[in-house]
């Protein structure tokens, strides 16, 4: 077989794999569009490091760890976009049907229409549901301590700037913690 054949051929089976194979899938018609890596902007996000500090309280456990290990896996998570430089990427992939997301290596997956669970850092069970609220995304996570977060994402005019609002809420914080994060879409992202 010639070279100039199997090139053809190669050609051909490209094309039809390509009729065959379902089209990547798209957010619904009309709704916004999250998906992206985005990069984490802290000159344009809420001062995090202070808001941990005043809300989680110290790094260090004050007493009985088995009551302070919630705190402080809540206060690493938080700052995690900080101090790793991995975590400061966040990648979004959405279609009609579910949201993906997640800081480095983490992806969580959520599901317009229905609740899903997953293990929480302590071996609970997560409860979670995203749902639409106009333009924005709001998803929702409880514990089964009754640990609230509730995270509203929220794409600026021109799309290439994305606010998540969270408030976390549980009986181990100071105060419910508040936070705005800024991300940056990373448009030499594949």
């Amino acid at each position: 077989m010639s070279r100039k054949t199997t090139v053809y051929r190669v050609l051909a089976l490209g094309a039809v794999l390509g009729f065959l194979l379902p089209a990547p899938a798209s957010p619904a018609e009309g709704q916004t569009d999250f998906n992206g890596v985005w990069i984490f902007n802290a000159e344009r996000s809420d001062d995090l490091r202070a808001l941990v500090e005043e809300s989680v309280g110290p790094e260090s456990t004050q007493g009985d760890i088995k009551k302070d290990i919630v705190r402080i896996w809540i206060r690493q998570w938080l700052l995690s976009v900080l101090e790793d430089p991995d975590s400061a990427y966040l990648t979004i992939e959405q279609t009609d049907k579910e949201f993906k997301t997640g800081l480095g290596d983490e992806v969580a997956i959520y599901y317009f229409g229905r609740e899903s669970a997953s293990r929480g850092p302590l071996g609970g069970t997560l409860k979670a549901s995203i749902e639409w609220q106009g333009d924005q995304l709001v998803l929702r996570k409880k514990s089964e301590d009754g640990g609230r977060i509730t995270a509203l994402y929220t794409l600026m005019p021109g799309g290439k700037n994305l606010v998540i609002a969270y408030l976390l809420e549980h009986k181990r914080l100071k105060k419910p913690l508040e936070a705005r994060m800024m991300f940056d879409l990373d448009e030499d992202a594949e």
